[in-house]
């Protein structure tokens, strides 16, 4: 029997091309396919992964890679931040472009794992955040990404279309830029490297469940091996709340201890962002139960690993 055959839509972004290269790993065949307007590119993809330049609303394009591969991984997404001045773009890619992947699938009868995001919840009403939590989004993309799931479930429902649904949680990891919404940990960085001042947005106390970008990856991964996963929609998260402040506060601590160096941990506050959630916390124990998903990295280590990788990034 050959290798499992792969198609990652997004394969340039950041949990993309940490994605591809984690397939990779556990002996599948990838194609990354992407127009590299907003990923982390194909620099952070290993060699032995097929790169397709093209938009996911290319029917044509998108189209000769499917019949190639076993499963699609959907993570071909338009980013928070874009919601505030083009949102259009945003649905356009986020919800038509989950309907061609869906749709194609269905005609190619290839199993899909549609990435979401866990900002379909908008903040907690309830903790932790089970999967049956109500969607309730506060922005447009939050909003795409939960009309995206309603597709996927759509085609399920009327052409038996093989399908799983993941919610990650705040993903942080190597390879991730300072120029998207919500890149707390690439921001503080490039202040702390600087020794200036590093903005946070409200009064910090807002949570959130951050995930080492490997587990999310591989909770995304183990979607497309279980069986019983088939149907179902899935949190992949740390299973762990944790403030801004506070992540704010270890990231100085760290940052002082790898470097040797001594910087104040010095912050300014700023008016809430648009629509920012003030809870996240997932339970993450139908993932266990199901998929055999078991969050390896801590806070603590993927700091350190965050850190260190900037660092190396620097020379």
């Amino acid at each position: 029997m050959g290798k499992r055959k792969a198609l990652v839509t997004g394969g340039a972004g950041f949990i993309g091309s940490h994605l591809c290269n984690k397939l990779i790993e556990n002996n599948y065949d990838v194609i990354a396919y992407d127009d590299l307007s907003n990923g982390s590119g194909r620099k952070n993809l290993s060699k032995n992964i097929k790169f397709v330049k093209g938009n996911i609303l290319d029917r044509k394009k998108i189209k000769t890679v499917f019949n190639k591969v076993d499963v699609v991984f959907n993570l071909a997404v338009k980013p928070l931040v874009m919601s505030f001045y083009d949102p259009e773009e945003v649905v356009k890619v986020n919800d038509y472009g989950t309907y061609l992947v869906a749709k194609m699938c269905v005609d190619s009868k290839k199993k899909l794992i549609h990435v979401s995001s866990s900002e379909a919840y908008g903040s907690a009403v309830s903790l932790p955040m089970k999967e049956k939590h109500p969607l309730l989004p506060s922005t447009i993309y939050a909003s795409s990404k939960a009309a995206s799931e309603l597709y996927v479930r759509g085609f399920e429902k009327t052409d038996g279309l093989k399908m799983v649904i993941i919610r990650p949680f705040n993903c942080y990891g190597e390879f991730m830029r300072n120029d998207v919404y919500g890149a707390v940990f690439p921001k503080f960085l490039e202040r702390l490297n600087m020794n200036k001042v590093c903005t946070i947005t409200g009064n910090g106390k807002q949570t959130r469940d951050f995930t080492y970008v490997d587990d999310t990856c591989e909770g995304i991964m183990l979607a497309d091996q279980s069986k019983k996963a088939i149907g179902e929609t899935f949190n992949v998260g740390q299973g762990k709340e944790t403030s801004i402040n506070k992540i704010a506060q270890l990231m100085t601590k760290k940052y002082n201890e790898i470097t040797g160096k001594e910087i104040s941990c010095k912050f300014k506050y700023t008016r809430s962002r648009p629509g920012d959630v003030m809870r996240h916390l997932s339970d993450i124990s139908k993932a266990r139960k199901i998929l055999g998903y078991k969050p390896k990295v801590s806070i603590d280590e993927g700091l350190n690993r965050v850190i260190e990788w900037n660092i190396q990034k620097q020379k």
